[in-house]
């Protein structure tokens, strides 16, 4: 079977949404040939695409149906799988009737026309009722977690301090969110906990910083597939809220939000309400983010422990076993 992931990388949104396809795509690979259809690549993204596939590149997808349709033609009826903030409906209409499946993934409340759809985000799924789809797969029971990653280990807290503390403002950072975090780290010189910054492929500001950066507590890495081996020894996160925020909690990691898209802005709020992270709510300046960051520390990680039911690392599995059953049927 033939299966074509549609997806894009925007700098306003970040790699989110190829990095849930790849996730998808490792598992669903057996038996399959995987395509990538992207507007764009690079040398960094392309390590991010798992091996063995087919990647494509075509300009402005979302408004080129006529030429996706071509490549639907020659893929034989492949089943699609669209992750973007750009499909609409008139796109997906047009998807649909050239493919032998089409699954959306999406964690907004758009409108959307397809076979299998896909929100892991929401905790209230009145909006679903709007979205035009035989299957709809809803809520962190479906996150897209990989399940190489274990979280035994980290169920029982060793101890209340904070002493690791990763920062990562996901691949772009648009609105230079790590930056403003360092500065605030330094002018209020705060030498404990350690901080690691992760630092995106094109984040030209911080690349700047860490050839001048004499703190000794802060260090610099580029984002790399070790995201995951950073996140495991790490005490608190500190996250723009995209997709990683799932694999924080299910690590029983204490959660820092500082949200710079509104599109997150709702799913962080309610997880906030549900007792699992802490939402940054005022201004980007250093004093506010500094008060709110020794605060956090200060108090500890008592309050995780509630992560613990709220999702789990089969939501990939669970997603791939529908596809492929729903797939199956003439």
């Amino acid at each position: 079977m033939n299966i074509l992931f549609i997806t894009n990388y925007l700098k306003k949104y970040g790699i989110g949404h190829l990095k849930r396809c790849n996730k998808l795509a490792k598992k669903i690979t057996k038996n399959n040939k995987i395509f990538f259809l992207v507007d764009k690549i690079d040398k960094n993204l392309s390590k991010l695409i798992i091996k063995n596939s087919t990647v494509l590149v075509k300009k402005d997808i979302f408004n080129s149906s006529d030429k996706i349709i071509k490549i639907l033609k020659k893929l034989k009826n492949p089943v699609v799988v669209i992750d973007s903030y750009l499909s609409n409906l008139n796109f997906e209409k047009k998807i649909l009737s050239y493919s032998k499946k089409l699954i959306v993934i999406d964690d907004l409340k758009k409108k959307h026309f397809c076979d299998i759809y896909i929100n892991p985000n929401y905790l209230n799924f009145k909006f679903a009722s709007n979205i035009k789809a035989n299957t709809k797969l809803l809520g962190p029971k479906f996150a897209f977690i990989d399940s190489n990653i274990k979280n035994k280990n980290n169920k029982k807290i060793k101890s209340n301090s904070i002493k690791n503390v990763l920062v990562f403002m996901g691949a772009t950072d648009s609105k230079n969110l790590s930056l403003k975090i360092y500065n605030a780290i330094k002018d209020k010189k705060i030498t404990k906990p350690n901080f690691n910054f992760i630092i995106g492929y094109n984040n030209n500001s911080l690349k700047n910083i860490l050839k001048k950066n004499k703190l000794k507590n802060i260090d610099f890495k580029i984002f790399s597939k070790d995201f995951m081996r950073y996140l495991s020894k790490a005490d608190m996160f500190i996250s723009a809220g995209g997709s990683s925020i799932w694999e924080s909690i299910f690590l029983n990691k204490k959660t820092l939000i500082f949200n710079h898209s509104w599109k997150q802005l709702e799913n962080s709020f309610n997880l906030e309400k549900q007792g699992v992270i802490k939402v940054f709510k005022k201004n980007f300046k250093s004093k506010n983010i500094s008060d709110f960051l020794i605060t956090e520390i200060d108090s500890g990680n008592k309050y995780i422990l509630k992560h613990n039911n709220l999702v789990d690392s089969k939501g990939i599995d669970r997603i791939v076993k529908k596809i492929i059953s729903i797939s199956e049927r003439k």
